[in-house]
């Protein structure tokens, strides 16, 4: 019946029927088109869950935030714990908490564990829901006195942007084991550096009071100086002269590390080594003498003290720093109080050497900085000392582990590393320095005060070296063996240029600076041999010039203020007037002409043995100017000691207080000189105390830079023959190890 009603309908309603049926035919394969274009189809969602479902976000919580964990000591051992909380609205699985470190890089000391609070390897976290992770340091047999590390956390938590799961985040952990001064135990490195600044603020206040009798800022300074002088005598005792990398901390020890501004991911990080120690030593050492001979100053005291303390405070910071930029700033700071000391207290000529040193010195920190940004921005991934996540650092041990030469990056057409190995080595060059680069040191000398004389000639020319050993060395060790000829035939240049130099001064002061031209010319043909006893010669010549030169230009002063004129052909027979300042001249002298038996002996006879095996050539030029050495050295002590006594002295308006006599040298000069000539002679006899303070650092720079083979011909003390070359092959095999073992912990 229905049937037949259909066939019987009207024709237009049949035809209307159709047309609307053929409409949503169209429209809905329309539809399902787009659905197609826009990549919105059913099949295409089902195939994609984590898109929809929702996923857990993590986040590490400590109770200090912005800070490490500190592990609490318990008994002999140390715990401390972080929290794991899942911020996100789904579940998050967290699937792996480790300590960052591996047999291969062992960033931490031994005995450092972390797991998940109530055992398990792994845990899933409800929305809201949070885990602690329990961290512990079990100190038996770990030599290390703190610890500074961090503790990686993996999970399937997705970051914004992120196309796969995966997500690591990291917490910087911390401990303290003490070393038996307190709070000035642990903080001994900024504590010697920043104490001198009592001293500036001292200044400013007897400033601003009016205070009248400067006389009282030079005990004060004397005394600043004194008390880092008994701090570095601890330092040296406590310091662990077995202490190297596999111990943890990268081998450092004394270490202060904190985020310092965090935008720019810059740190204060600080510690020593055995590199490092020496140096610290030697400026304790002879900013003590510098205090005691800036009592011939007698013109605006306040001023005078106040940039000599400031300058000590950059003088420790250089070899302290362990960030970039931190190495940077206290760089810097050493330039300006530096230019006011030999521009105002110098000589007649101050102006001048002021100016060029500043230019020279400022135009080498260019050079530097450049660099320093380069490894700054190709840093990679690595965390801050809290463990914020970072591409970008100024870490020296971080920066150590980069393959800078695996990047292949270039400036110029010119292999990146090249490059700025190059512009590393001009700044550190300049402050040696180096030939063509010399230049501005015999006007800074000749014009600086005596006590400024000993700090440039003791401390500053060090900074040079150090540089090249803890920057180029350890951060670009592929083009330290490329640039290793050229730096060493430059050494060589140094050792001849300078000597002759010196050979045709007349002025007292200028020679004893061209022999520092001289003997910096060692260090250089040392770090170029890259092998064990070179690298160990150069740390000893840097701490015996520092302790020879300083004895040398305090001898100076003491002539120059008595008759104010340092023309050694003007003088003669002078031994019979002074006899004790002749003994300690010619003992000065003779160290520094490297008589055996004192100090000066033992830095150019390792140079030699450690550079002869691979530059025999240039070993044996470079004993030329030994020669050359004892030359100027003795035509020197002839001319002023010996012959016949000027009678023109006697009428000289400079000794008539004295009665036409040359007075001796009296007990502040004997004071300040003392100390030197004591280490110069145990030091001559007895180098013992400071190779121990040096080996591990030297032979752990010479794993850095060089293989095992025909040029190495020793090894460190106590260490066998297979570790030895097991560590040595670290640049090829334990670095690339340790940089996979390390990439999922990154």
């Amino acid at each position: 019946m229905s049937n037949l009603s259909f066939v019987n309908m009207p024709r237009g309603f049949a035809l209307a029927s159709s047309g609307r049926a053929t409409t949503m035919k169209l429209l809905i394969s329309l539809l399902a088109a787009l659905s197609v274009v826009l990549g919105a189809a059913l099949p295409a969602r089902a195939q994609a869950p984590g898109a929809t479902e929702p996923r857990g976000q993590i986040a590490l919580r400590a109770e200090a935030p912005g800070a490490p964990v500190e592990l609490a000591a318990s008994g002999p051992d140390f715990a401390g714990s972080f929290t794991i909380e899942n911020r996100g609205d789904g579940p998050l699985r967290v699937t792996r908490v480790i300590v960052r470190t591996s047999p291969e890089d062992p960033r931490v000391p031994p005995g450092v564990s972390a797991e998940l609070e109530g055992g398990g390897a792994a845990a899933t976290l409800a929305p809201g829901a949070s885990r602690k992770v329990v961290v512990r340091w079990k100190t038996a047999g770990a030599r290390a006195r703190e610890l500074y590390g961090h503790v990686v956390v993996e999970s399937d938590a997705v970051a914004a942007g992120a196309a796969a799961p995966g997500r690591t985040l990291a917490m910087g952990i911390h401990a303290e084991r003490g070393r038996g001064l307190g709070f000035v135990g642990d903080h001994i490195l900024s504590i010697m550096t920043f104490l001198p600044l009592l001293g500036v603020v001292a200044v400013f206040l007897a400033h601003v009071l009016r205070i009248r009798d400067d006389r009282k800022l030079r005990l004060m300074t004397v005394v600043l100086m004194g008390v880092n002088l008994v701090l570095a005598g601890w330092l040296y005792a406590q310091f662990d002269r077995g202490f190297t990398a596999a111990d943890g901390n990268d081998g450092y020890q004394f270490i202060e590390h904190g985020v310092w501004i965090r935008s720019l991911n810059v740190e204060y990080f600080v510690g020593v080594d055995g590199v490092s120690i020496s140096m610290v030593l030697l400026t304790a050492l002879i900013s003590f003498v510098g205090a005691l001979a800036s009592y011939s100053v007698q013109d605006q005291l306040k001023g005078y003290f106040a940039m000599y303390n400031l300058l000590v405070t950059g003088m420790y910071g250089v070899f302290i720093a362990l960030d970039l930029f931190l190495f940077f700033v206290f760089w810097e700071v050493m330039l300006l109080p530096m230019y006011f000391l030999i521009g105002i207290w110098g000589g007649p000529r101050r102006e001048y050497a002021a100016i060029k040193f500043f230019l020279y010195t400022l135009a080498g920190s260019v050079f530097m900085l450049l660099a320093f940004i380069w490894f700054y921005l190709n840093a990679g991934h690595t965390y801050l000392v809290d463990g914020q996540a970072t591409e970008r650092i100024f870490s020296i041990p971080e920066l150590s582990r980069v393959a800078f030469t695996a990047q292949g990056l270039e400036i110029l057409g010119i292999a990146a590393v090249k490059v700025v190995w190059i512009w590393l080595f001009v700044g550190f060059a300049i402050k040696i320095p180096m030939f063509p680069f010399h230049t501005w040191l015999p006007d800074a000398h000749v014009e600086a005060p005596t006590a400024i004389s000993v700090i440039l000639a003791g401390v500053l020319l060090k900074m040079g070296t150090y540089g090249i050993l803890r920057i180029n060395f350890s951060l670009l060790p592929e083009a330290t063996q490329w640039a290793a000829p050229a730096m060493a035939a430059f050494g060589v240049v140094n050792i001849l240029y300078g000597a002759f130099c010196a050979m045709a001064q007349s002025d007292l002061k200028k020679l004893v600076a061209y022999s520092s031209v001289s003997h910096m010319g060692f260090t250089l043909l040392a770090l170029g041999a890259m092998t064990p006893q070179g690298i160990q010669a150069c740390l000893v010549q840097m701490f015996n010039h520092g302790l020879i030169t300083g004895m040398l230009f305090t001898l100076v002063g003491v002539i120059y203020d008595r008759v104010h004129t340092r023309d050694i052909d003007k003088f003669g027979g002078l031994a019979a007037e002074m006899p004790l300042y002749t003994a300690l001249v010619g003992f000065a002298f003779m160290a520094s002409l490297g008589l055996p038996g004192l100090s000066g002996f033992w830095g150019e006879a390792m140079t030699f043995i450690g550079a002869f095996p691979r530059y025999r050539a240039l070993t044996i030029l470079a004993a030329v100017g030994v020669i050359v050495t004892a030359a100027y050295h003795l035509w020197a002590l002839q001319r002023m000691f010996l012959g016949t006594f000027r009678a023109s002295w006697r009428q000289s308006k400079y000794l008539e207080p004295f009665g036409g006599k040359f007075p001796e040298i009296n007990r502040r000069e004997l004071a300040s000189i003392a100390p030197l000539a004591a280490l110069v002679l145990v030091l001559g006899f007895w180098p013992r105390p400071l190779l121990s303070l040096i080996d591990r650092g030297a032979l752990q720079v010479h794993r850095l830079v060089d293989r095992p083979g025909q040029f190495q011909i020793a090894g460190a003390p106590g260490v066998d023959s297979a570790a030895s070359a097991r560590d040595a092959r670290a640049p090829e095999e334990g670095a690339a190890a340790g940089r996979g073992a390390l990439a999922s912990a990154r």
